[in-house]
């Protein structure tokens, strides 16, 4: 088994969706956008990042994040997989968060 820990800094692009599962956890679904270069390029370019949050976690972000808010975020990283409406395979990356670090005042971190 491998390990991996995420740890990213950036700012929210939307206000968080939050929902219950059916079991009645709670699941908070928001995004990230962060500014990266490369050394061929002059300019700067946005990426984004799916960041998913559980329970108690999740329940704070829900009441505290807002599109725009500087946010750094600690977890594990997700692959999902599922097969598209066209037939063809998808996937991606996201981002589990464990810990929640507000980065405007006051500075708070959730665990």
């Amino acid at each position: 088994m491998s390990y991996q820990n995420v740890q990213i800094e950036g700012y929210a692009t939307h206000d968080p969706e939050t929902k219950k599962t059916k079991t009645g956890k709670t699941v908070c679904n928001f995004s990230l956008a962060y500014n990266h270069t490369s050394k061929n390029d002059s300019e700067p370019h946005v990426s984004y990042v799916d960041i998913e949050t559980w329970e108690t976690i999740a329940d704070i972000c829900s009441n505290n994040i807002s599109k725009g808010k500087h946010i750094m975020v600690f977890g594990n990283l997700r692959q999902e997989r599922w097969k598209g409406d066209d037939g063809k395979n998808k996937s991606r990356l996201k981002v589990v968060g464990n810990q929640v670090k507000f980065l405007e005042s006051p500075s708070k971190t959730i665990q």
